[in-house]
This record gives structure tokens, C-alpha cells and sequence, in this order.
């Protein structure tokens, strides 16, 4: 089996192209060739921008291959040179749906939330990769990631929680009590869920969502990844009516929701049932070693401080601010409690008597 893997030196790719060989696949990578990594040295590469249609036909040319997966690039453009040198085709492509009123997890099918033009794009994309990928006759399979972590993430946002902690802080700002639970893949169950959308060729024509298993909230992730870096924090809660000192949180979140006057606490799980029935997808790695194998490696290869992939976190690391928000907050506190309202004893709805007390019996008396 011959096969193109776009993208390949990113979070998710050297996990592909190790799966695809140990299929019996030969490999070729096609990449922009800026980031060349160990892990996939030993395949073909080509280089070329991904971005740009006519790079990546001229880096082709003739070639023909069994299957290809597009991980990186835009993948409108890419499909129909793709379509036309690849009898298979898996795709990768983003996640975004629309707020709703009740919280559940989001099938395939759920409403797309598109309030900007990215967002409009994706979905737009999407449409038209199917209805090229039905004209020319090609088995199609797109797989919807949700936010990734892991080694050689693009912008980890694991880091500005690592960054504080070695930078001596023991305090966190949160939003909602860090309540909000927001579904992730770790990389290596991402690559996992693609691997078997390429064993399962009837899973052309579907869309799946692939992403961990498990989905913690934000307070949940912030003490584990602590607890991988032997502290305790202190977890600051404000509202997100007040969201400065944790707007770090949210820098990728609101992709699709730009126009929010407050950052979207809401919860964003996927459902994972249709990637379970219909591909057996189970994590590979579970969600207390992915977090264990992530601070590991950003502890082995940290950002460059105010470096290029730091600046893409959106995160100030204003520390004096954090400091200066958490003592105005205090203060905020000690006051409302001089505000004086009415209380009342809350009393349980079921009566629970310590003691019988005597009823009249029927027919006698009183």
C-alpha cells in the first residue's frame, strides 16, 4: 500500500506514519519542510506548502497512491489534487458547533455554530470536499479533531499553566470555578481514531469525532498536571464577567464565538458513540498518562519565553496584574459580606420526627 500523509511533523503525524507502516503502508510525507523532526526521518518527503494548490501539484506530479491522509493545509484546495492521484481519502478537519441551551455532547450532526468567516469556511469546506470527493468517485472519510495536546503542539496550552508553576506561582486564576469541560484529544488517540478510519473502508461518506474518552474540566486539568510537577494550587475563581486576570483560558475556545461579550464557560463534549460503534474506537492512552507524558516532554523542551509559539497562547503572563486582580478581588469579597440580606433557615423537604406522636383512633373519642 502506498501512502500520502499531509501534514506528518506536527502532534498527530509521526503516530500516523508509524501506524501506516506498521500496516505494511509505504509512506511519503508531504510538508512544508520547516520543522523536520526525528521521529519521521525514515519516510520520503516532499516539500511543499500545503496552503497553496499549485505547490502541491507540482511536488506530486504523476505520483499515485492507495490512500491519503490530510491532516494540514486547506483542504478544499487539496481534495481535488489529492482525489485525483489517491483512490482513498481520510480527512482531518476542526470541530465548532453552536451553543445550546441544554448541556449534552455534541453528535455529528449537531447544529455548526457560524458566526465568523473561519468558522463559516469550515463548514462550507466540509460540503464541498464531499461533493468533490462523490464526483470523482473517491472514498472519502472526514474526522473532526477537537483541540489537541501533547508533544509538539503548535501552541500547547498546557504551558501556561507549566510556565506558572515553574516560575515559582502557586495561584491560578480560573473562570466559573473552572468548571467548564471542553472536550480534547491527546495525539496519540487523535492518530489512533484516523488509523482506523483507514482499516474501515466502509467509513466512507461518514464524519467522525474522535477525542479522549475522558473530559475533565478545567480545574480537573489544572491539578493534574500540578500533581504531574509535585505542587498544590490555589485555584482563584472570578466570574467570567470578569475574565482578565484568566482570559488565557479561553484564547482558543472562542474561535467561534468572537462576537461573546463574556468568554463561552459553556461545556463542549463530543459524542463519541458513532467513532465507538462504527470503528471501535477507545482511547489508546489513557487521560492520566497522556497529561503525564504532556508536562514531561514541555518540561523537556519548554517554549522560549515570549518566543513566537508562546506569543500564540494569547497569555500576558502578567503576574503583577494576577496579583493586583486577586488582592482587588479579596477586597470585593470582604465587602459583600458588610452588605446586609435577609437569610432564612433551609429547612428538608421531608420530615424526619424523632419521636411517635399519638393519633386519635378511628371510632373513639377525642
Amino acid at each position: 500500500m502506498r501512502a500520502l500523509l499531509i501534514g506528518g511533523t506536527g502532534p498527530t503525524g509521526p503516530h500516523i506514519a508509524a501506524g501506516l507502516a506498521q500496516r505494511g503502508a509505504e509512506v511519503t510525507i508531504l510538508h512544508r519542510g520547516e520543522h523536520e523532526i526525528d521521529e519521521v526521518a525514515e519516510y520520503e518527503h516532499l516539500h511543499a506548502d500545503p496552503h497553496f494548490a499549485e505547490d502541491v501539484e507540482e511536488a506530486l506530479s504523476s505520483r499515485r497512491f492507495d490512500i491519503a491522509i490530510v491532516t494540514y493545509g486547506r483542504l478544499r484546495h487539496l481534495l481535488p489534487i489529492v482525489a485525483s492521484r489517491a483512490d482513498r481519502i481520510v480527512s482531518v478537519g476542526g470541530t465548532v458547533y453552536a451553543r445550546q441551551r441544554l448541556t449534552r455532547a455534541f453528535t455529528e450532526e449537531a447544529p455548526r455554530d457560524t458566526p465568523t468567516t473561519l468558522i463559516k469556511r469550515i463548514v462550507e469546506t466540509e460540503n464541498a470536499i464531499f461533493a468533490e470527493a462523490d464526483e470523482r468517485g473517491v472514498a472519502l472519510t472526514h474526522i473532526r479533531y477537537p483541540y489537541l495536546y501533547g508533544p509538539r503542539q503548535l501552541a500547547p496550552r498546557e504551558w501556561s499553566i507549566i510556565r506558572r508553576i515553574l516560575d515559582g506561582r502557586r495561584t491560578l486564576p480560573i473562570i466559573d470555578g473552572g468548571l467548564s469541560r471542553e472536550a480534547r484529544a491527546y495525539a496519540a488517540n487523535a492518530a489512533h481514531g484516523v488509523l482506523l478510519a483507514v482499516d474501515h473502508e466502509q467509513s466512507a461518506g461518514r464524519i467522525y469525532h474522535i477525542a479522549d474518552e475522558t473530559t475533565p474540566t478545567d480545574a480537573e486539568r489544572a491539578r493534574a498536571i500540578a500533581a504531574v510537577m509535585g505542587v498544590e494550587l490555589q485555584l482563584v475563581n472570578y466570574p467570567r464577567e470578569l475574565p482578565a486576570a484568566g482570559s488565557f483560558w479561553f484564547a482558543a475556545r472562542t474561535i467561534g464565538a468572537s462576537e461573546a461579550e463574556y468568554p463561552v464557560t459553556d461545556h463542549t463534549e463530543l459524542d463519541l458513540s458513532r467513532a465507538r460503534r462504527e470503528l471501535g474506537y477507545t482511547d489508546l492512552v489513557g487521560y492520566d498518562e497522556a497529561i503525564q507524558e504532556t508536562v514531561e516532554w514541555y518540561l523537556a523542551h519548554p517554549l522560549e519565553r515570549g518566543g513566537a509559539d508562546e506569543m500564540r497562547l494569547g497569555d500576558p503572563f502578567d503576574y503583577e496584574g494576577e496579583d493586583r486582580y486577586h488582592r482587588a478581588l479579596q477586597e470585593f469579597a470582604s465587602s459583600l459580606r458588610r452588605v446586609p440580606i435577609r437569610s432564612t433557615q433551609v429547612r428538608h423537604a421531608y420530615d424526619h420526627p424523632s419521636s411517635r406522636v399519638a393519633q386519635p383512633v378511628e371510632g373513639t373519642r377525642s
